[in-house]
Parts: structure tokens; sequence; C-alpha cells
């Protein structure tokens, strides 16, 4: 048996099947998301509470315990994770008492109420006589005053208890809660790996749809709609930012229609963004290598200072692509800066 889901997660399962003998207070797995980092740790964090696991650690599948997994109902695991996340997999999730009974977007960050949460958790014995586990994703996506109450619970952890955190990108993560964690990188896959797997499962034009994946193979079947951009609207963006600096002002302000979200613009523009990098140092194209001719041109003629201005821009709108902005004003103004600073 094995806990890997994916061909591409052995250094994952070996490092975490070191862990098991004796467990840290804190663990921090972080890594790209499309690769199913979470799913994997989770199926660890789970297996923690077999009852008569095989000598690898993966768990027997019919103890109590795993009885109490399957079913949801295992008193001595919590899952701390965002609506966004727990939805697709089945997590309850709890909203806030001050959410609107109407509401019409899911929570997309750790919220304070979940981490206070915990206090009764923690300060209770293990029920089974086992370890507890605290599960929390994503760990790079938690509000100020939550990571604050989740800092206090890993400063002072109970004992037999053991904080399980997952992140996309660590750089997110507050350097306190890292400080007090396990670290354990887990690699994407090679572009071989995830090429092989997506052909697999009969994937059409699978090269392709890695490519635009960033290299990352869960990524392929991603149907979220904040990230899709109608075939129009790419060939529009393709069109103008083709032009480098000398795409027009009027141009920019046709490329959007109303219906665009800004989480899909500005995931567009920084995978445009890193290619020019690329390309003006020299490197191959990554994202959108049927473009690799116009990319490089527009690099090489582009202001250096410029280009990387416009970058830090794309950066800034992405990180607040989620927030109540006016989604077209934002991308206007950030295809009307392409041509300027260029």
């Amino acid at each position: 048996m094995t806990l890997k889901l994916y061909p591409w997660q052995d250094e994952l399962e070996k490092a975490l099947s070191n862990l098991r003998g004796r467990l840290p207070n804190g663990i921090l797995v972080y890594g790209p998301r499309g690769t199913g980092l979470f799913d994997m740790v989770r199926g660890f964090a789970e297996s923690l509470l077999c009852e008569h696991p095989a000598p690898d650690g993966t768990p027997c599948g019919s103890c109590k315990g795993c009885r109490l997994v399957k079913a949801g109902t295992h008193p001595d695991i919590r899952y701390v994770v965002s609506e966004a996340e727990s939805l697709p997999r089945s997590i309850p999730f709890t909203p806030p008492e001050t959410a609107a009974s109407d509401r019409k977007t899911v929570y997309r960050e750790i919220l304070i109420h979940q981490t206070r949460a915990l206090a009764d958790f923690l300060n209770l014995k293990s029920n089974e006589g086992r370890v507890k586990v605290v599960l929390v994703y994503p760990a790079d996506r938690i509000r100020a005053e939550a990571a604050a109450s989740l800092l206090k619970s890993l400063e002072e952890p109970p004992e037999d208890t053991v904080f399980i955190l997952v992140a996309d990108e660590i750089d997110r993560v507050l350097a306190t809660i890292r400080s007090r964690c396990r670290l354990i990188r887990a690699s994407a896959p090679s572009r071989e790996e995830a090429l092989a797997w997506l052909q697999s499962k009969g994937v059409e034009n699978a090269e392709h749809k890695l490519t635009e994946a960033g290299g990352m193979p869960l990524a392929v079947f991603d149907e979220d709609p904040r990230f899709k951009l109608t075939d129009e609207v790419r060939e529009k963006l393709f069109a103008y930012l083709g032009k480098g600096a000398a795409a027009q002002p009027q141009e920019a302000l046709a490329v959007v229609d109303k219906d665009v979200t800004l989480s899909a613009a500005t995931l567009f523009l920084s995978r445009w963004a890193w290619d020019l990098a690329s390309a003006k140092v020299g490197c191959p194209v990554q994202y959108f290598p049927e473009q690799a001719a116009q990319i490089k041109a527009v690099a090489q003629a582009a202001d250096a200072a410029g280009l990387y201005t416009w970058i830090n821009s794309v950066r800034d709108a992405r990180r607040v692509s989620e927030h109540p902005l006016n989604a077209r004003t934002v991308i206007e103004a950030l295809l009307l800066s392409y041509a300027r600073n260029l």
C-alpha cells in the first residue's frame, strides 16, 4: 500500500513517513498548487489515527480509527480549512456568525472563528489514547487575527498534538509560524512525469494544456470559472500584448468585457509577464510557446526598468484579485500601463 496519490509524490511520501516515529509538534508542507499536495498530506494526517497501520504507516482501513475517519467523525482530528478548499472535498465548514445568509461568495481565507474553535479540542486529552491532529490549509492564506491565534497554539502545543500545515506559497506564510514547524518542500513533477500522467488519463492536447497550466497537471482539470478566459478575450489579449510599446490606449479599452474576472485576467497577465522576463534574459518562454516569437520581440525592445515596473504591478493586482474591486477598471489600468512602461 502507499499514501501517494500520484507518481511524482515518492519523495514527499518518504519525507512524511520518516516523521512517524517521532512527530514534531508542527509540520509545514509546501509546494506548488495543482500537484495534489493537500490531498496527500490529508491522507497522511488521517493515517496517524489508524490503530493497526502497516509497517510503512499506511492505514489498515478497517479499524475503529479508520472507520471514524472515513465517516468524518473521528474526535481526534480537526480540519482548519478555508471554505473554498473544503467544498470540493466535503470537509465541514461553519461560516462565521456575521456571514450574510444570502452571500454569493465563499471564504478563501482561514478566519478567526476557525482557529478560536480549536481551544476546546486542544484542552482535551485524546479520545482514543493516540495522537491528536490539526490539519490547516491554506496556511498561506490566514487572516492576521486568525494567524495570531494559531501561532499561540503552536507556541504552547498540547502534549501528543501535531499541527500539520499545508501552503502553496511558502513566502506568504508568517515567518513566526514557519519557525515553529518542521518544513517539508514538495517538488513539482517533471514535465515528462506530468505529461505521461495526463496522457494516461486520456487528456487530449495534453502537451498544450500542460503548458498553459504552468506544468501543474491537476491544474489542467481546474474548472473554476474565476480563472477562465474565453477564447475571444484570450485572442484580444494576445493581439494587444504582442504589440508591446506600440499598443494604443483605445485598443486596451476594447480588450476586456464586463464578464472577465480579475482573477482570470491577472493570472493570464502574470504568465505573460513571466514569459517576458524569461525572454528578456535569454531564457525560453514557459506559458505561451505559440507566441514565443512575439514575446521575444517585445522583451528585446522593452526598457528593462519599465518592464519590471509593469511586472510588479501585475503581481500586486493578482494579490488583491479576490477583493471586491472593479475588475474592468483594474485590468484596463494594467493594459494601459503595459504600453506606457515598455
